[in-house]
């Protein structure tokens, strides 16, 4: 049964900023219609597959050469455009404490009464493909340029050796251990990002 990634997304008036949280993924597909968002794919060393079906709160502009998604060994980052400008209470039309795996970009979320003060995030630095012409992204042949331009970190794997002395610290406790990255013993009583956002209160 495929896995379900956690997404972060954040919002302005008029467009969607998503991450899907996987991992140098593979065979992926990604099909963004004006009401949702299909994509699977298989991530990870031990290619686990992962599938995601979001019906979103309002309509999206699939077709918009401003809709754009990058793939990076890090991650999924999709920027969407809205069809009609306005800020959503939520991602999905559904709500409920069980979609946990939906949680806020506060990194990228600037509240609708600030959108004039605070300017718009510079994304030029990423590789960007529109959805019309992906077809399917299954062959990821854009990667081929950007990884390329990163040639230079060829000098990581000294610095990594670097690291030899360090063989007998445990990080698993500063990365939050197995446990917390499979998800084991979460999504029951965590709270979903995905719920109605309360007005922030000023002081």
């Amino acid at each position: 049964m495929p896995l379900l990634p956690t997404v972060y997304w954040a919002q302005r008036s008029n467009k969607l900023y998503l991450t899907i949280d996987v991992q140098d993924i593979k065979d992926q597909t990604c099909d963004l219609q004006d009401d949702k968002l299909v994509f699977s794919g298989k991530a990870g060393a031990e290619q686990n597959e992962y599938s995601l079906d979001l019906n979103f709160f309002g309509e999206v502009d699939a077709k918009s050469e401003e809709s754009k998604v990058s793939i990076t060994p890090r991650n999924v980052f999709m920027i969407i455009m809205k069809k009609e400008a306005g800020h959503w209470p939520r991602l999905t039309k559904e709500s409920g404490r069980h979609l946990t795996h939906i949680k806020c970009d506060w990194d990228k979320w600037v509240d609708e009464d600030e959108e004039d003060e605070k300017p718009e995030a510079d994304f030029g630095g990423m590789d960007f493909s529109g959805f019309g012409g992906m077809g399917g992204m299954g062959g990821m042949g854009g990667m081929g340029g950007m990884m390329g331009g990163m040639g230079g970190m060829g000098g990581m794997g000294g610095m990594m050796g670097g690291m030899g002395g360090m063989g007998g610290m445990d990080f698993s406790n500063l990365m939050g251990g197995e446990d917390d990255a499979a998800g084991e013993g979460e999504g029951e009583d965590e709270d979903s990002d995905n719920e109605e956002l309360p007005d922030l209160v000023k002081p």
